[in-house]
């Protein structure tokens, strides 16, 4: 029985096989770029320039070329530019590493921003710097201020039902 269940398993699982050179085309379609319609994969674009570079994969690739030389082929005739990501070497090495540097950057910059903020910030209950001293250099305004609400507001203070000058409104 554990024989019979074995052989059966076995015979379901077969070894990964290489992709159908229809499978290799569409890959390498969606590395492409059609170089008539900025931004589109030639397996997205409906251009006749995109039609035949499809075609011209699909011959190539039957006849027998790897995946490098097919892309090597249309960099040579297009330039860099036809390939949807950039190579991992020489100048474009930029194109990769520049962006995740940036956020790291981003990302220690803020931390460090909030870190530093958060000392900054007195916290619940503290007094903040010079306590006394912060109130005998407002004592003045904030005698300015008194005096004047005291003459806008009149003898009758804010409790008063007449609002300033003493005159009601209809309503």
């Amino acid at each position: 029985m554990v024989t019979a269940l074995a052989l059966a398993t076995a015979g379901c699982v077969s070894p990964a096989s290489p992709p159908s050179l229809e499978e290799q085309a569409q890959d390498l379609d969606k590395s492409l770029i059609c170089p008539v319609c900025p931004g589109e994969t030639i397996d997205q674009s409906q251009a006749a320039l995109a039609k035949q570079m499809r075609a011209i994969v699909r011959e190539k690739l039957a006849a027998g070329e790897s995946r490098e030389q097919v892309l090597e082929f249309f960099v040579k005739r297009y330039g860099d530019g036809v390939l949807a990501a950039p190579p991992k070497g020489g100048f474009h090495l930029l194109a990769w590493t520049v962006p995740p540097v940036l956020v790291l950057g981003a990302a220690a910059g803020l931390y460090a921003l909030l870190r530093r903020m958060g000392r900054q910030r007195p916290r619940r209950g503290e007094a903040t710097g010079g306590g006394d001293l912060e109130q005998k250099e407002l004592a003045p305004y904030l005698a300015r201020v008194d005096e004047e609400l005291r003459l806008l507001l009149g003898p009758s203070g804010p409790g008063s039902p007449l609002p300033p000058g003493g005159k009601a409104t209809g309503g």
